[in-house]
C-alpha cells in the first residue's frame, strides 16, 4: 500500500509516471506523520489506538479510514479480524507467502514464531522476494497459506496468477483472496487491453487497476482449483464491531486448495 499516490496522479493519468517507477519509490511506503487525533470511541484492532476520529485516506479521500498509528484502512483491519477471531491461521504452524505486504500487517506476521513467513512483490525493494503473481519462483505446493490483498486487479492476467497461487499451495492449503469487488454485478468489468491511466482511473477508480470484480470472481478461482467462501464484513460482524473498527461493507475470499 502506497501513502501519498494522490499527490501523484496528475503525473501519472498523463503516462509521465508508469506503475513500475512509482511502486519502486522508498518513501511512498512510509507512513507520513501527522498529528494524532485525541482518545476516543474508534479502536484499531491491529494496533489497539483508540481515537476520536480516523484519518482521511484513498484517492476518493475517505472519511475516517486510516488509524493515525499503524495505518491500517478498513480492508486491513478486516482480514486482521478475520484472522484472529474466524480463522486458525494464526495458531498453526505454516509456511506463509504474503504478496504486497502491508506495512500495518507484514511486521506483526513475520514475527510469529509459528509462521515460515515470505513477503513477495514485484516492485517494494523492501519485500523478500522480486516477484510477479503471474510466475512465482517457487516449487509446487510450497505453502500451506497465501495471503493477497488487493494485487489480482492490477495483473492484465489474473487467470495466470490464480493460477501461480493454486499451483504454489500444498492441497488443504489456504489463500485469504480480497479484491475491489462488486457484489451487485454478476460478472467482471474487465479492463486489460485499457493502456491509458487516466481511462482505467475513469473506469475503475485507480489508474493502476484493470478491472472491477463481479461474483464471476467465485468461478473464476474455483476453476484453478479453489473451493471458496465469500465472507461479507456485514454478515461476519455486528454494526457495533463495524462502527467501531470503522470497517466498510468490504468482501474477502477464504479459499481451500482442493
Amino acid at each position: 500500500m502506497l501513502y501519498g499516490l494522490n499527490t501523484l496522479l496528475n503525473r501519472i493519468e498523463s503516462g509521465a509516471m508508469p506503475e513500475g517507477e512509482v511502486y519502486r519509490q522508498e518513501r511512498l511506503y512510509r507512513r507520513p506523520t501527522r498529528g494524532r487525533p485525541g482518545p476516543g470511541v474508534l479502536h484499531c484492532p491491529i494496533c489497539n489506538t483508540r481515537a476520536a476520529r480516523f484519518l482521511p485516506f484513498g484517492l476518493d479521500r475517505r472519511r475516517n479510514a486510516q488509524c493515525p498509528t499503524c495505518g491500517s484502512v478498513e480492508r486491513h483491519r478486516l482480514l486482521w479480524v478475520y484472522l484472529v477471531r474466524h480463522s486458525d491461521l494464526l495458531r498453526r504452524r505454516l509456511a506463509v507467502m504474503h504478496s504486497a505486504p502491508e506495512g500495518c500487517l507484514e511486521p506483526i506476521l513475520r514475527a510469529l514464531p509459528n509462521w515460515r513467513y515470505r513477503s513477495v512483490d514485484r516492485f517494494n525493494p523492501a519485500a523478500d522476494v522480486s516477484a510477479d503473481l503471474t510466475d512465482l519462483p517457487f516449487p509446487d505446493r510450497e505453502f500451506d497459506a497465501v495471503l493477497t490483498s488487493h494485487v489480482l486487479e492490477h495483473i492484465r492476467d489474473d487467470g495466470a496468477a490464480m493460477s501461480e497461487l493454486a499451483r504454489t499451495l500444498r492441497p488443504g492449503g489456504q489463500a485469504i483472496v480480497m479484491v475491489p469487488f462488486d457484489p451487485k454485478r454478476a460478472e467482471t468489468e474487465e479492463g486489460c487491453d485499457i493502456m491509458d491511466p487516466a481511462e482505467r482511473m475513469a473506469r475503475f477508480g485507480h489508474p493502476f487497476h484493470f478491472r472491477i470484480y463481479g461474483r464471476d470472481l467465485v468461478t473464476k478461482l474455483s476453476s484453478v482449483g479453489f473451493r471458496v467462501e465469500t465472507v461479507w464484513s456485514k454478515r461476519l460482524l455486528n454494526p457495533h464491531t463495524r462502527r467501531r473498527f470503522r470497517i466498510n461493507s468490504n468482501f474477502l475470499f477464504h479459499c481451500h486448495r482442493i
